[in-house]
């Protein structure tokens, strides 16, 4: 029942369909040029519908406006330092802006003159790593960004498509007859990687083993990878790495679109969404329906690639003021997926097919809220709250399992910045799973409360120290403790050093996919493990960054697990989930190259081991 390699390519049909925008003719902005210079240096902005720009902000500061023209406009950089967004604003109240688009020469130190460095224009933002927006190319913490416009040009239909083909991330199909599919970061199994939405847990065990499927890239605007343990933000689970999908936020207006895509093997998926922003308010609806007949290549009877259906609605509203930032989103899912026996789902129940066969519902439901209180300039509380609700139904080879589980999470979280040098994320947070089985001869309840800090030691530019702590109390195994420090340093502007060590913990589950094959007669789960899993993370790299043209990183890391998780059939006939003896060690390697000489070409190229 183990993995094959999938056997499907894209569909040999591609029909789109698009609704027209109906957003009315509010300013955007493409790119600011030159993206770096003194305080007074001419910027050129470049966009849509700029003649009606009144205002131009960099870091906040109004500036001398030059000259504007529909696609175009002229200003004078006022006094500043570090790396500022532009925003520009219109009488009527439209607003249109660029994250780290400008940079002050000073910041490039004396030995770097600003034309000698690559650009910044519009540089992605990431936040996994530090719960702050920091620019990508700066951040302490290694991290990688697979963009909206990467995970379009790839025809993606869920997050596996998205991130199937990136170097350093491997996607595996873990199952070859329910076609279960995991992620590894860093070498590390798919269960040590955690997978976030909007920076909230969202999947963990039952839900994360079909998970990874369900997820509608139609409503991806971003997905960003950390690798190597990440526990003291993110608590159980992130051992091996993150992945933190970011969900898109409607322009201002109103929008709608819809795509139709049909193949081979009655493939077709259906997206459509629709958005309206008007002022501080937003709103976005996203739903798709999406399937796939199971497909037999050998003429055996019997399938190597699952048949599914699969539908997602979700709804995300947004509120964005100067002093708090809301997001509340909700999101509905059904799928039914079959592999093994060919046939509808209830002739393979009704014969002898059954034995060889695996059929699965999922209906899954999820609420979440994000809410940030600007308190100061130095100051941002965040409060974060959800609720998840999973179930499975389905029969393995004529085993029946049902499962539903329930997560509950809450956390409490202040960013401040202490002094110049020194900015501070600290807070406490409590997750809550349950998880109740119709085989389980054990309660499956847990309650973990944990409380972290995270300090950012910056001195200089060219160097920062990240540091933190992590303390855990689960109540089925006690007392967890995560540090970890990360340090970066950048001999120039293009290259960037980083290292890590950390540790990570997981909590081990009763549900393991690959336990249905440990005993197909018949058999009931059995918890013996005492211990949660732990690790030791070290990580270390290099990125040459000349901007669009040309990226390189080369990184290396080791990983250890203590007390690793193993599922074992007894002589009494059931399966027995336990803490193995000895440790786990993995090694990894990843080299990747990327470089955009031309829009829209997007070359990359990457060998891990």
């Amino acid at each position: 029942m183990h993995a094959l390699e999938n056997p499907m390519s894209r569909p040999h049909l591609l029909l789109l369909l698009c609704a027209p925008s109906l957003a009315w003719a509010a300013p955007k902005l493409l790119e600011a040029s030159p993206s770096s210079g003194a305080p007074g240096t001419l910027v050129t902005l470049s966009g849509v519908s700029l003649d009606e720009v009144s205002t131009v902000l960099v870091c906040g500061q109004e500036t001398e406006l030059v000259k504007s023209t529909g696609p175009q406009l002229s200003f004078r950089v006022p006094d500043g330092e570090g790396v500022c967004g532009i925003e520009v604003r219109t009488a009527d109240g439209e607003t249109a802006s660029l994250t780290a688009a400008f940079r002050y020469a000073a910041e490039l130190g004396d030995d770097h003159d600003a034309e000698d460095h690559p650009e910044y224009r519009g540089e992605d933002e990431v936040v996994t790593g530090t719960r702050v927006a920091r620019r990508i190319s700066d951040v302490p913490v290694l991290t990688e960004v697979i963009d909206a416009d990467r995970i379009e040009s790839k025809g993606a239909v869920c997050l596996i498509d998205a991130l199937t083909y990136e170097p350093g991330v491997r996607v595996d199909n873990l199952c070859s007859i329910c076609n279960t599919t995991g992620v590894k970061l860093s070498g590390m199994p798919a269960a040590y990687t955690m997978l976030l939405v909007d920076g909230v847990p969202s999947y963990s065990s039952l839900g994360q083993t079909y998970g990874w499927l369900m997820l509608s890239a139609a409503d991806i605007e971003r997905i960003e990878i950390i690798r190597g343990a990440n526990s003291i933000l993110n608590g159980t689970d992130a051992m091996g790495g993150v992945v933190n999908v970011i969900t898109k936020a409607p322009e201002e207006g109103a929008s709608a679109r819809m795509m139709l895509e049909g193949g081979s093997f009655g493939y077709h998926y259906l997206t459509g969404a629709g958005g309206l922003r008007r002022g501080d308010w937003s709103l976005s609806l996203v739903g798709s329906h999406s399937a796939h007949d199971s497909v037999d290549r050998d003429g055996d009877e019997v399938s190597e690639f699952t048949g599914y259906q699969r539908g997602n609605l979700s709804s995300t509203v947004r509120y964005d003021r100067d002093r708090v930032d809301v997001l509340a989103r909700v999101t509905a899912t059904q799928e039914t997926r079959q592999g093994g026996g060919l046939g509808s789902v209830v002739e393979v129940l009704s014969d002898e097919r059954r034995l060889m066969s695996e059929t699965i519902l999922t209906q899954r439901l999820e609420a979440s809220a994000v809410v940030d209180v600007h308190v100061s300039d130095d100051v941002d509380l965040e409060t974060t709250l959800s609720a998840i609700s999973h179930l499975q139904d389905s029969d393995y080879e004529e085993e029946v399992y049902v499962g539903e589980q329930q997560m509950v999470f809450a956390q409490q979280a202040v960013v401040a910045k202490l002094a110049d040098t020194y900015s501070l994320v600290g807070g406490a947070a409590y997750r809550g799973e349950f998880l109740q089985e119709n085989l389980a001869l054990s309660e499956y309840e847990y309650h973990m409360v944990g409380v972290f800090a995270q300090g950012d030691w910056m001195p200089n530019r060219w160097f920062e120290v990240l540091h933190g702590i992590r303390y855990d109390y689960h109540n089925e195994f006690g007392h967890i403790i995560t540090p970890r420090v990360s340090v970066r340093g950048n001999p120039m502007p293009e290259l960037t050093l980083r290292a890590t060590g950390g540790s990570g913990f997981r909590a081990p589950t009763t549900f393991y996919e690959y336990a249905h094959g440990v005993r197909p007669e018949g058999y009931q789960r059995l918890m013996s493990a005492d211990k949660a899993e732990t690790s030791w993370n070290g990580n270390l790299s290099a990125q040459l960054d000349l901007g669009r043209k040309f990226r390189a990183t080369v990184e290396g890391g080791v990983n250890r697990v203590n007390d690793p998780i193993t599922v074992e059939a007894t002589e009494e006939g059931n399966v027995e989930v336990f803490n193995a003896d000895g440790a786990l060690t993995i090694y990894s390697t990843d080299i990747q190259v990327q470089s955009s000489p031309i829009d829209p070409l997007y070359l990359t190229a990457g060998y891990g081991y």
